[in-house]
């Protein structure tokens, strides 16, 4: 091409505004976890509850990366904003487990009692709650059109981040709090 006096050049890089909005997600993924853990601090006053309701996170998010590989699904601009979206939701179920069990410590419950019945009051709720977020994102999976290609990524990431979530919030989280959280008793 040089010997006939042409040049390639390139005019557009589509990598530069990739890059620029992974990264903003990226920011406000992180910003919000800040956020809300900063929240939960204000209200429970109580690290260890805030770090372990924190532990969550990572979990949940790394589960929900390797469930997307196992699907087949890469990690882009629209998964990573359903994992924003997702970092609310996920906080919710461990937050629930957590103050129920907190309650019966400070009614003066054995931690490891609190955490079983603490749990089993509440997995009712977190199960309809889970299922009726999954069953509103599911079907956005099966849309055809343009809409289906645009937001079954964000759909399936939240969808998965959930049901993470809720096994997470009846597993880990009762066991954390009865190993390492302790509620003082009522006065």
């Amino acid at each position: 091409l040089k010997e006939m006096g042409l040049t390639i050049q390139q005019s557009f890089d589509p990598a530069l505004f990739i890059n620029q909005a992974i990264n903003l997600v990226s920011s406000n993924l992180f910003a919000g976890v800040l956020l809300a853990l900063g929240v939960l601090w204000l209200f429970l006053r109580h690290t260890r509850a805030v770090l372990l309701v924190g532990l969550t996170i990572p979990i949940c998010l790394l589960s929900t990366f390797i469930t997307l590989e196992l699907t087949g699904r890469t990690l882009n601009v629209i998964s990573l904003a359903g994992l924003a979206f997702g970092v609310g939701m996920v906080l919710d179920a461990a937050i629930i487990v957590l103050e129920n069990v907190l309650r019966l410590q400070e009614r003066g419950a054995l931690p490891q009692d609190a955490a079983s019945i603490g749990t089993r009051e509440v997995w009712p709720a977190l199960v309809a709650s889970t299922v009726t977020t999954v069953a509103i994102f599911v079907p956005v999976l099966f849309l055809q059109d343009a809409e289906g290609q645009l937001f079954a990524d964000l759909a399936l990431t939240i969808s998965i981040a959930n049901v993470i979530s809720m096994f997470v919030a009846v597993t880990v989280v009762p066991v954390a709090v009865a190993r390492w959280v302790k509620a003082p008793p009522l006065k």
